[in-house]
């Protein structure tokens, strides 16, 4: 048993007082062992305990399911239509607490967990059908699609990105820096034979420019340069 993580804070929550005893996808029929499609995902928490709208709607069908109807096997169902006419069962309730017509907002109670109809146990089965029987879709992704990330956090999360970039670019331009000043104290030092260490400064500039990261990495003596630059004075 596994609980709903979504990466969506809101369909998240929803869920948060359910386990998750079988997922939205193939398994075996629990009844027959065959390999099935589960058209749903199975959620329990205590026994008659409240179930709550996961969405606002409509109220379209609110009583024992019987055959030919869509709900057939499902023991008490309760439907309701979304704002874009999707349909999500309540199935397997214990009972119904609201009727056909009545409009309901997320997190009212519209029945009670039970094991009414084909059922081994005490659950909820939750089912999003996009367009009527047969045309289920996985609920915890519809649910993503319905709660999308609100604006503000999508802001905060450019302006985070953004900030992180401004800092790397601020840290480039510093290490662009340090390597010009190791290139010029390279190009005025002379070794034992009196010969400039560095006589093509300017093309390392350039080049530093165009391939910054590889110069880097071909130059790892530039720290040490810098480093006896600042204890010798810079003295050739």
């Amino acid at each position: 048993m596994t609980r709903v993580s979504s990466g969506n804070s809101t369909v998240d929550e929803l869920f948060a007082e359910y386990r998750v005893t079988s997922p939205y996808g193939p398994r075996k029929d629990p009844f027959t062992g065959a390999r099935v499609f589960h058209t749903g995902i199975d959620l329990v928490k205590a026994h008659r305990a409240p179930i709550r709208a996961f969405v606002d709607g409509t109220v379209t069908h609110a009583k024992m399911g019987v055959s030919g109807t869509g709900y057939g096997g499902f023991g008490i169902v309760v439907a309701v239509r979304d704002k874009n006419g999707c349909t999500h069962l309540y199935a397997h309730l214990h009972d119904a607490a609201v009727r056909v017509g009545d409009k309901v907002r997320r997190g009212d109670v519209v029945g009670h967990q039970g094991s009414t109809g084909r059922s081994t146990g005490s659950h909820l089965h939750y089912e999003v059908r996009r367009q009527g029987y047969g045309t289920h879709t996985d609920p915890i992704a519809y649910l993503r699609e319905y709660y999308p990330v609100s604006k503000p956090q999508t802001v905060a999360a450019e302006l985070s990105k953004q900030a992180e970039e401004d800092v790397m670019k601020a840290i480039e331009a510093w290490k662009l820096e340090l390597a010009d000043k190791a290139i010029d104290s390279l190009a005025v030092k002379k070794d034992a034979s009196g010969k400039t260490l560095l006589q093509n400064a300017d093309e390392w500039k350039a080049r530093l420019r165009k391939e910054p990261q590889k110069v880097l990495e071909d130059m790892p003596w530039l720290l040490f340069v810098m480093v006896d630059r600042a204890t010798n004075g810079g003295g050739k």
